[in-house]
Protein backbone atom coordinates (compact mmCIF):
# COMPACT_ATOMS: atom_id res chain seq x y z
CA UNK A 1 0.00 0.00 0.00
CA UNK A 2 1.41 3.30 -1.18
CA UNK A 3 1.86 5.79 2.12
CA UNK A 4 1.34 9.45 0.35
CA UNK A 5 4.17 12.05 1.58
CA UNK A 6 4.28 16.11 1.30
CA UNK A 7 6.38 16.77 -2.08
CA UNK A 8 10.18 17.68 -1.60
CA UNK A 9 11.22 21.07 -1.86
CA UNK A 10 12.19 22.45 -5.47
CA UNK A 11 15.80 23.41 -6.67
CA UNK A 12 14.79 27.15 -5.62
CA UNK A 13 14.04 26.42 -2.44
CA UNK A 14 17.58 24.74 -2.16
CA UNK A 15 19.28 27.38 -3.30
CA UNK A 16 17.99 30.17 -1.13
CA UNK A 17 18.62 28.39 1.63
CA UNK A 18 15.32 27.89 2.58
CA UNK A 19 14.55 24.51 4.71
CA UNK A 20 11.09 24.33 3.47
CA UNK A 21 9.13 25.21 6.93
CA UNK A 22 7.74 28.18 5.87
CA UNK A 23 6.29 26.91 2.34
CA UNK A 24 5.15 23.51 3.77
CA UNK A 25 3.16 25.90 6.73
CA UNK A 26 1.58 28.02 3.90
CA UNK A 27 0.73 24.83 1.80
CA UNK A 28 -2.50 22.75 1.64
CA UNK A 29 -2.85 20.49 3.93
CA UNK A 30 -2.77 16.98 2.51
CA UNK A 31 -5.92 15.06 2.43
CA UNK A 32 -5.75 11.51 4.60
CA UNK A 33 -4.98 8.31 3.22
CA UNK A 34 -7.83 6.71 1.93
CA UNK A 35 -9.82 4.12 4.72
CA UNK A 36 -9.03 0.43 3.70
CA UNK A 37 -11.60 -1.78 2.67
CA UNK A 38 -11.14 -4.05 5.72
CA UNK A 39 -8.90 -4.62 8.86
CA UNK A 40 -9.18 -8.09 10.37
CA UNK A 41 -8.46 -8.36 14.21
CA UNK A 42 -6.79 -12.08 14.17
CA UNK A 43 -4.80 -14.01 12.32
CA UNK A 44 -5.96 -17.54 12.36
CA UNK A 45 -8.22 -20.19 10.55
CA UNK A 46 -10.84 -17.45 10.55
CA UNK A 47 -9.02 -14.58 10.04
CA UNK A 48 -6.78 -15.97 7.29
CA UNK A 49 -9.36 -17.32 5.65
CA UNK A 50 -11.58 -13.69 5.54
CA UNK A 51 -8.37 -12.19 4.25
CA UNK A 52 -7.94 -14.64 1.22
CA UNK A 53 -11.46 -14.15 0.19
CA UNK A 54 -11.22 -9.91 0.12
CA UNK A 55 -7.39 -9.94 -1.32
CA UNK A 56 -8.40 -11.97 -4.18
CA UNK A 57 -11.49 -9.79 -4.83
CA UNK A 58 -8.61 -6.84 -4.51
CA UNK A 59 -9.98 -5.31 -1.66
CA UNK A 60 -6.94 -3.66 0.90
CA UNK A 61 -6.93 -5.22 4.12
CA UNK A 62 -5.24 -5.47 7.11
CA UNK A 63 -4.71 -8.58 9.09
CA UNK A 64 -3.32 -7.83 12.89
CA UNK A 65 -2.34 -10.71 14.99
CA UNK A 66 -0.57 -11.29 17.89
CA UNK A 67 1.13 -14.73 16.99
CA UNK A 68 -0.74 -16.57 19.86
CA UNK A 69 -3.20 -19.28 18.81
CA UNK A 70 -5.60 -20.47 21.43
CA UNK A 71 -4.93 -24.11 19.79
CA UNK A 72 -1.12 -23.88 20.04
CA UNK A 73 -1.11 -26.14 22.71
CA UNK A 74 -2.82 -28.91 20.11
CA UNK A 75 -0.10 -31.50 18.16
CA UNK A 76 -2.68 -31.59 15.25
CA UNK A 77 -6.24 -30.21 13.63
CA UNK A 78 -8.27 -33.03 13.26
CA UNK A 79 -11.03 -33.66 10.52
CA UNK A 80 -10.30 -30.59 7.99
CA UNK A 81 -10.36 -32.20 4.78
CA UNK A 82 -6.67 -32.02 3.02
CA UNK A 83 -5.07 -31.41 6.21
CA UNK A 84 -6.04 -33.94 8.33
CA UNK A 85 -3.51 -34.03 11.22
CA UNK A 86 -1.87 -30.45 10.42
CA UNK A 87 -0.33 -28.81 13.35
CA UNK A 88 -1.74 -25.14 14.47
CA UNK A 89 1.31 -23.03 13.14
CA UNK A 90 1.52 -25.08 10.34
CA UNK A 91 -1.68 -24.37 8.95
CA UNK A 92 -1.47 -20.36 9.57
CA UNK A 93 1.57 -20.42 8.22
CA UNK A 94 1.23 -21.81 4.82
CA UNK A 95 -1.81 -19.51 5.33
CA UNK A 96 0.13 -16.90 5.93
CA UNK A 97 2.17 -17.33 2.21
CA UNK A 98 -1.42 -18.04 0.70
CA UNK A 99 -1.70 -14.08 1.27
CA UNK A 100 1.49 -12.95 0.43
CA UNK A 101 0.83 -13.14 -3.01
CA UNK A 102 -2.02 -11.06 -2.70
CA UNK A 103 -0.65 -7.54 -3.63
CA UNK A 104 -3.60 -5.81 -1.49
CA UNK A 105 -3.27 -7.85 1.52
CA UNK A 106 -0.86 -6.96 4.92
CA UNK A 107 -0.33 -9.13 8.00
CA UNK A 108 0.87 -6.89 10.66
CA UNK A 109 2.05 -8.53 14.23
CA UNK A 110 1.07 -6.03 16.30
CA UNK A 111 -2.20 -6.16 19.22
CA UNK A 112 -5.30 -4.06 18.93
CA UNK A 113 -5.73 -1.74 21.87
CA UNK A 114 -9.21 0.05 20.95
CA UNK A 115 -11.90 0.50 18.00
CA UNK A 116 -14.58 3.18 17.70
CA UNK A 117 -16.79 4.32 14.75
CA UNK A 118 -16.38 7.67 13.63
CA UNK A 119 -19.41 8.54 10.93
CA UNK A 120 -18.98 6.09 8.20
CA UNK A 121 -15.05 4.88 9.31
CA UNK A 122 -13.93 2.91 12.03
CA UNK A 123 -10.70 4.16 14.10
CA UNK A 124 -8.85 0.84 15.28
CA UNK A 125 -5.84 2.02 17.58
CA UNK A 126 -2.87 -0.22 17.88
CA UNK A 127 -0.54 -1.10 20.61
CA UNK A 128 2.80 0.54 18.73
CA UNK A 129 0.51 4.05 19.01
CA UNK A 130 -0.66 3.79 15.51
CA UNK A 131 -4.07 4.04 14.06
CA UNK A 132 -5.88 2.50 10.82
CA UNK A 133 -8.80 3.95 9.66
CA UNK A 134 -11.00 0.88 7.85
CA UNK A 135 -14.62 0.84 6.41
CA UNK A 136 -14.98 -2.75 8.08
CA UNK A 137 -13.96 -4.23 10.93
CA UNK A 138 -13.81 -8.55 10.77
CA UNK A 139 -13.56 -9.84 14.68
CA UNK A 140 -11.81 -12.82 13.87
CA UNK A 141 -9.48 -13.03 17.57
CA UNK A 142 -11.56 -16.33 18.72
CA UNK A 143 -11.95 -17.09 22.62
CA UNK A 144 -9.92 -17.54 25.09
CA UNK A 145 -10.41 -21.14 26.53
CA UNK A 146 -9.18 -21.64 30.17
CA UNK A 147 -9.27 -25.40 31.10
CA UNK A 148 -10.67 -26.48 34.25
CA UNK A 149 -7.62 -25.92 37.59
CA UNK A 150 -7.07 -29.77 37.78
CA UNK A 151 -3.04 -30.27 39.29
CA UNK A 152 -1.13 -31.45 36.53
CA UNK A 153 -3.34 -30.12 33.35
CA UNK A 154 -1.14 -28.23 31.70
CA UNK A 155 1.18 -30.15 30.39
CA UNK A 156 -1.14 -32.92 29.14
CA UNK A 157 -3.57 -29.58 27.58
CA UNK A 158 -4.02 -30.56 24.21
CA UNK A 159 -1.61 -33.61 23.87
CA UNK A 160 -4.11 -36.13 26.10
CA UNK A 161 -6.55 -33.79 27.78
CA UNK A 162 -9.46 -32.27 25.30
CA UNK A 163 -12.30 -30.38 25.23
CA UNK A 164 -13.63 -31.33 21.98
CA UNK A 165 -14.85 -34.51 21.16
CA UNK A 166 -14.89 -33.63 17.91
CA UNK A 167 -11.57 -32.45 16.86
CA UNK A 168 -9.93 -35.15 19.00
CA UNK A 169 -12.15 -38.29 19.49
CA UNK A 170 -11.14 -40.21 16.45
CA UNK A 171 -7.64 -40.13 17.73
CA UNK A 172 -8.17 -41.46 20.74
CA UNK A 173 -11.19 -44.27 20.03
CA UNK A 174 -11.74 -47.44 21.66
CA UNK A 175 -9.53 -46.17 24.63
CA UNK A 176 -9.82 -45.89 28.35
CA UNK A 177 -11.39 -42.39 28.31
CA UNK A 178 -12.69 -39.74 30.77
CA UNK A 179 -15.25 -36.68 31.07
CA UNK A 180 -14.64 -34.42 33.75
CA UNK A 181 -17.88 -32.27 34.86
CA UNK A 182 -21.05 -32.34 36.56
CA UNK A 183 -24.71 -31.77 36.24
CA UNK A 184 -27.16 -32.71 33.35
CA UNK A 185 -24.66 -31.10 30.99
CA UNK A 186 -22.20 -33.51 31.84
CA UNK A 187 -24.18 -36.57 31.21
CA UNK A 188 -25.01 -35.11 27.81
CA UNK A 189 -20.90 -35.16 27.49
CA UNK A 190 -20.10 -38.55 28.78
CA UNK A 191 -23.05 -40.17 26.69
CA UNK A 192 -21.65 -38.09 23.34
CA UNK A 193 -18.05 -39.36 24.06
CA UNK A 194 -19.35 -42.93 24.42
CA UNK A 195 -19.62 -42.95 20.97
CA UNK A 196 -15.75 -43.26 20.61
CA UNK A 197 -15.03 -45.67 23.21
CA UNK A 198 -17.14 -48.20 25.22
CA UNK A 199 -14.58 -47.30 27.96
CA UNK A 200 -15.87 -43.95 29.68
CA UNK A 201 -16.08 -42.63 33.07
CA UNK A 202 -17.45 -39.64 34.34
CA UNK A 203 -15.59 -37.89 36.89
CA UNK A 204 -17.77 -35.66 38.58
CA UNK A 205 -15.26 -33.83 41.31
CA UNK A 206 -17.83 -33.94 43.82
CA UNK A 207 -21.51 -34.25 44.18
CA UNK A 208 -22.44 -35.62 40.46
CA UNK A 209 -26.14 -33.73 40.33
CA UNK A 210 -27.03 -35.42 37.34
CA UNK A 211 -30.56 -34.65 37.52
CA UNK A 212 -33.72 -36.85 36.64
CA UNK A 213 -32.74 -39.84 34.77
CA UNK A 214 -29.46 -38.95 34.17
CA UNK A 215 -27.87 -41.79 36.06
CA UNK A 216 -30.19 -44.65 34.73
CA UNK A 217 -28.97 -43.00 30.93
CA UNK A 218 -25.55 -43.59 32.06
CA UNK A 219 -25.72 -47.14 33.23
CA UNK A 220 -27.62 -48.07 29.79
CA UNK A 221 -24.47 -46.60 28.08
CA UNK A 222 -22.24 -48.54 29.74
CA UNK A 223 -20.32 -45.00 31.63
CA UNK A 224 -19.37 -45.28 34.95
CA UNK A 225 -19.57 -42.53 37.65
CA UNK A 226 -16.73 -40.88 40.08
CA UNK A 227 -17.70 -38.65 42.72
CA UNK A 228 -14.46 -38.63 44.22
CA UNK A 229 -12.82 -35.30 44.45
CA UNK A 230 -9.65 -35.17 41.67
CA UNK A 231 -6.47 -35.13 43.59
CA UNK A 232 -4.23 -34.52 40.63
CA UNK A 233 -4.11 -35.97 36.61
CA UNK A 234 -1.16 -38.38 36.31
CA UNK A 235 1.12 -38.39 33.36
CA UNK A 236 4.14 -38.36 31.45
CA UNK A 237 5.47 -37.24 28.39
CA UNK A 238 2.24 -35.43 27.32
CA UNK A 239 0.35 -38.82 28.20
CA UNK A 240 -2.36 -39.12 30.68
CA UNK A 241 -1.87 -42.42 32.89
CA UNK A 242 -4.16 -42.17 36.05
CA UNK A 243 -6.49 -39.98 37.25
CA UNK A 244 -6.41 -39.90 41.37
CA UNK A 245 -8.54 -38.80 43.76
CA UNK A 246 -8.66 -37.79 47.32
CA UNK A 247 -9.73 -41.20 48.34
CA UNK A 248 -10.11 -44.58 46.55
CA UNK A 249 -8.32 -46.18 44.13
CA UNK A 250 -6.82 -44.36 41.12
CA UNK A 251 -8.59 -45.02 37.56
CA UNK A 252 -6.25 -45.79 35.05
CA UNK A 253 -7.17 -43.40 31.81
CA UNK A 254 -5.41 -42.48 28.31
CA UNK A 255 -7.46 -39.85 27.66
CA UNK A 256 -9.58 -37.27 29.20
CA UNK A 257 -12.08 -34.57 28.00
CA UNK A 258 -13.11 -31.48 29.94
CA UNK A 259 -15.28 -28.32 29.81
CA UNK A 260 -13.85 -25.27 29.65
CA UNK A 261 -14.57 -21.60 30.84
CA UNK A 262 -14.60 -19.22 27.21
CA UNK A 263 -15.05 -15.62 26.93
CA UNK A 264 -13.91 -13.13 24.87
CA UNK A 265 -10.09 -12.51 25.02
CA UNK A 266 -10.58 -8.87 24.63
CA UNK A 267 -12.98 -6.01 25.00
CA UNK A 268 -13.65 -4.56 21.44
CA UNK A 269 -16.90 -6.50 20.86
CA UNK A 270 -17.97 -4.74 23.92
CA UNK A 271 -16.50 -1.19 23.23
CA UNK A 272 -18.30 -0.97 19.63
CA UNK A 273 -21.54 -2.50 20.76
CA UNK A 274 -21.63 -5.88 19.53
CA UNK A 275 -24.46 -7.78 21.28
CA UNK A 276 -23.44 -10.80 22.46
CA UNK A 277 -25.44 -14.28 23.17
CA UNK A 278 -25.99 -15.60 26.40
CA UNK A 279 -22.55 -17.48 26.61
CA UNK A 280 -20.57 -14.75 25.56
CA UNK A 281 -20.55 -15.13 21.76
CA UNK A 282 -21.01 -12.27 19.43
CA UNK A 283 -24.66 -12.73 17.86
CA UNK A 284 -24.14 -12.42 14.21
CA UNK A 285 -26.68 -13.33 11.30
CA UNK A 286 -25.66 -15.98 8.83
CA UNK A 287 -23.34 -13.85 7.09
CA UNK A 288 -21.30 -12.65 10.07
CA UNK A 289 -22.99 -9.49 10.42
CA UNK A 290 -22.90 -8.02 13.61
CA UNK A 291 -25.35 -5.69 15.10
CA UNK A 292 -23.23 -2.93 14.40
CA UNK A 293 -22.89 -1.80 10.81
CA UNK A 294 -19.68 -2.35 9.02
CA UNK A 295 -18.33 -4.67 11.88
CA UNK A 296 -18.48 -8.49 11.56
CA UNK A 297 -17.61 -11.74 13.51
CA UNK A 298 -15.88 -14.61 12.78
CA UNK A 299 -14.91 -18.04 13.65
CA UNK A 300 -14.76 -19.16 17.42
CA UNK A 301 -15.30 -15.59 18.73
CA UNK A 302 -18.74 -15.45 17.00
CA UNK A 303 -19.97 -19.51 17.33
CA UNK A 304 -21.81 -20.81 19.88
CA UNK A 305 -21.76 -24.28 19.62
CA UNK A 306 -19.78 -27.03 17.41
CA UNK A 307 -16.29 -24.97 17.39
CA UNK A 308 -14.13 -26.48 15.13
CA UNK A 309 -10.75 -25.28 12.51
CA UNK A 310 -13.18 -26.37 9.44
CA UNK A 311 -15.88 -24.26 10.57
CA UNK A 312 -14.15 -21.23 11.60
CA UNK A 313 -12.42 -21.36 7.88
CA UNK A 314 -15.91 -21.75 6.19
CA UNK A 315 -17.54 -18.44 8.70
CA UNK A 316 -14.13 -16.47 7.78
CA UNK A 317 -14.90 -17.24 3.57
CA UNK A 318 -18.66 -16.21 4.17
CA UNK A 319 -18.74 -13.26 5.97
CA UNK A 320 -15.89 -12.06 3.55
CA UNK A 321 -17.99 -12.70 0.85
CA UNK A 322 -20.62 -10.75 2.01
CA UNK A 323 -18.64 -7.80 2.90
CA UNK A 324 -17.49 -7.75 -0.46
CA UNK A 325 -20.61 -7.59 -1.97
CA UNK A 326 -21.97 -4.86 0.03
CA UNK A 327 -19.00 -2.95 -0.27
CA UNK A 328 -17.59 -2.01 -3.31
CA UNK A 329 -13.73 -1.24 -3.43
CA UNK A 330 -12.74 2.29 -2.98
CA UNK A 331 -8.92 1.70 -3.35
CA UNK A 332 -7.42 1.23 -6.34
CA UNK A 333 -5.72 -1.97 -6.41
CA UNK A 334 -2.01 -1.99 -7.92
Amino acid sequence: MQHLLPPPLDASSRRSGHDGRRRLRHSRPHPPAPALDAVVVGGGPAGLSAALVLGRARRHVVVLDTDRPANLASRGIGGLLGQDGVAPTELRRTGREQLAELPTVAVQEVAVNGAEREAEEILVSLADGRSLRTRSLVLAHGLSYEPPALAGIEPLWGRTVFHCPFCDGWEVRDRALAVHGNGPEAVGSALFVSGWSSDVVLVTDGPARLGPGGPEALRAAGVRVREEPVRRLAGANGRLVAIEFVSGAAEQREALFVRTRREQPNGLAAALGCELAEGGTILTDGDGRTTVPGVYAVGDAATERLRSVAAAIGTGSRAALALALEHPATLVAR
